[in-house]
């Protein structure tokens, strides 16, 4: 038998109907055995009493005649012999011999008739003749008889037949003395065979009331359990989250009325369920939908709940499963054991989930409780401890533009403070009388005049760079010949650096940009000055400006042969105040806003601009700007 078969059969014999059943049957069964065995005994002890008591009735009137017929016999032979009561004249015996060969009795087998010397005088058995009259008995209850004088009876089986046979003796009495005893043997055997008819009957009668009581268990305890039965396989569809009702139950008893509550209880359940439903898909919307990461654990910090927001501030993949995991090794936090020590000691963390301290996103994480209240009674409320809530805000940009307003206040204090201590020293020398020696003051007043121009250029380029940021720079775009721009910034710079040499290679073909040619033109001295710079004299300068007809973009490119910038440097170039080695930058001038400002400038034109770079064999600053091509007819 298979697994399923046993358990089956094994649910099955557990059922409550089987039960009801088998307590019926067994309640039906010793009620017929209980009863049948008083039937029986009672019906026994009857028959057998009304079988003895028929027999003895009978004996007593045998007794009586026989007692007559030895009356007869005394009273002829008296004249010859007084004393003679012996029933053993040949008158006496042929007269009891008679009597016991007419008394004829329904399941009587054998009369004997024994004088006191325990002789057979008389005997109703067909094959009795005068040698065995004359015997004397052995039997033990004729013996026991003529010495008490009390009748016996007992039941034994007859060697002969194999059958069970009753023996009665009783004494047989003139003037209270003995004078013989009569022997009677009867079947009894028939009484037993008719108890056993009717214990059969009987028995035959108690399993058929056994089947129909069986039968009829069934049919009752199915009314009873059928409504159970539905009850409970409500209650399975219910713990499987199907909170219908039980149909079926009509009934106004007891398991009608239960069926009822269960409905109502089941229908509360259900709307219970949809409102919790209803909020937990709302909260669960909610939660998911927020930028901000929540994080949800248990008292020992494993994650429970987490939102996609989450996941994805903390670098997880998105098929690892993250739930938990212990949520502080999850946001790279070591310097804390548990959740419950961070919020002693402080209420949110800045945390880089990143093994990279300068990469990654930056996260600020607040750390509370969530605490359920209990009432243990009315004058007291405890607070138990379920588990934290971990909310994650992105940082990053706000530390950024913290750092970079920090670090852009220290160096614009750092580049005022500079001049203005250079000129403050000298405007002191000069009130000291070096205004008067002829060759140092004109020295010292030219400084002043180039710091001051240096620290104007610096605020008015910082002022730019501030409408650029908030949107209130003003562009006067018209179209411009690009190359003729190019041709002119190049040249005049060729003019005051004859020690560089310029290589350029700019097309004689028009070509027209839509800009403002000031902004440019600020760009491209901005790029020219810093080639220059860091180029040795005698090196090259290449100035060359391509046209991308298939994309309406034009490049312009402008390469030293200087010191180069590192490559870790590369793309920071175009930051405010950014140096790559400040303090021969210092040497050199400049502010450090050339670069950032011709950035803002191009990308205002929808350009680009980025830079190339081998350190020790020169830089290359490229700049795309989108052009047209123009019609003679516009020329």
């Amino acid at each position: 038998m298979s697994f399923f078969g046993k358990k089956f059969k094994k649910r099955y014999f557990s059922s409550i109907r089987v039960k009801f059943v088998i307590v019926y049957v067994l309640v039906n069964i010793i009620s017929l055995q209980l009863i049948g065995l008083f039937f029986t005994t009672q019906l026994r002890t009857t028959n057998i009493n009304n079988f003895e008591q028929n027999i003895i009735e009978q004996e007593k009137i045998l007794n009586y005649h026989i007692r007559e017929e030895l009356d007869k016999d005394n009273s002829t032979n008296q004249p010859e012999t007084d004393n003679d009561k012996d029933p053993k004249s040949t008158d006496a015996k042929s007269g009891i011999t008679k009597l016991v060969s007419e008394f004829n009795i329904q399941k009587l087998l054998l009369i004997s008739v024994i004088d006191k010397d325990s002789k057979i005088i008389a005997s109703s058995s067909k094959n009795g003749n005068d040698d065995y009259l004359s015997k004397r008995s052995f039997d033990p209850q004729v013996s026991q008889v003529l010495k008490t004088g009390e009748s016996t009876k007992k039941i034994q089986t007859n060697p002969d037949t194999n059958k069970r046979v009753w023996l009665y003796v009783s004494p047989i009495k003139k003037d209270n003395e003995i004078v013989g005893v009569v022997s009677l043997m009867a079947d009894i055997e028939s009484v037993y065979q008719d108890l056993a008819g009717i214990t059969k009957i009987f028995t035959v009668g108690t399993i058929l009331s056994i089947l129909i009581t069986t039968i009829i268990g069934f049919v009752a305890s199915k009314t009873v359990t059928s409504s159970i039965e539905k009850m409970s396989a409500q209650v399975k569809t219910m713990a499987s989250g199907n909170y219908g009702t039980v149909v079926g139950i009509n009934t106004n008893d007891e398991i009608g009325d239960l069926a009822k509550v269960f409905n109502q209880i089941s229908k509360r359940i259900k709307e219970e369920q949809d409102v919790t439903e209803t909020e937990r898909r709302k909260l669960a919307t909610i939660i998911e939908s927020m930028m901000d990461g929540i994080i949800t654990t248990d008292t020992n910090g494993k994650v429970i709940l987490i939102n996609t927001s989450a996941g994805d501030m903390i670098g997880a993949p998105e098929n690892e499963i993250l739930i938990g995991k212990d949520a502080l090794r999850l946001l790279n936090i070591s310097e804390y054991e548990t959740i419950g020590e961070i919020i002693e000691a402080e209420d949110s963390l800045l945390v880089n989930v990143s093994e990279d301290e300068d990469e990654g996103l930056l996260l600020r994480a607040e750390f509370s409780k969530i605490l359920r209240e209990e009432n243990e009674d009315l004058s007291q409320v405890s607070t138990e401890l379920e588990g934290y809530i971990i909310v994650l805000y992105d940082v990053t940009e706000q530390e950024r533009q913290e750092r970079e307003r920090r670090e852009f206040v220290s160096t614009v204090s750092h580049e005022l403070r500079t001049p203005l201590t250079t000129m403050n020293s000298y405007i002191e020398a000069l009130e000291e009388g070096v205004i008067n020696d002829k060759e140092l003051a004109p020295q010292f007043i030219d400084t002043i005049h180039k710091e001051t121009t240096r620290m104007i250029r610096m605020v008015n380029e910082l002022m730019q760079l501030g409408k650029m940021d908030i949107k209130e720079e003003h562009y006067d775009k018209e179209f411009i010949d690009i190359n003729k721009l190019i041709e002119q910034i190049s040249d005049r710079f060729e003019l005051t650096h004859p020690e560089k040499n310029f290589i350029k290679y700019i097309p004689k073909t028009p070509i027209f940009v839509e800009g403002d040619q000031d902004k440019l033109t600020q760009v491209f001295d901005n790029i020219m000055n810093n080639a220059i710079k860091y180029s040795p004299n005698g090196k090259n300068i290449t100035i060359r400006v391509r046209q991308n007809y298939n994309h309406n973009r034009v490049s312009i490119s402008i390469k030293d042969e200087g010191i180069g910038i590192p490559l870790v440097h590369i793309d920071k170039i175009f930051t405010r105040f950014y140096r790559v080695d400040k303090s021969r930058q210092r040497t050199m001038g400049g502010t450090g806003l050339g670069l950032a400002l011709a950035k803002n400038i191009v990308e205002a034109h929808r350009g680009r601009i980025w830079a190339q770079s081998r350190e020790g064999y020169g830089s290359i600053i490229f700049v795309t700007l989108p052009c047209e091509n123009m019609d003679d007819e516009w020329l």
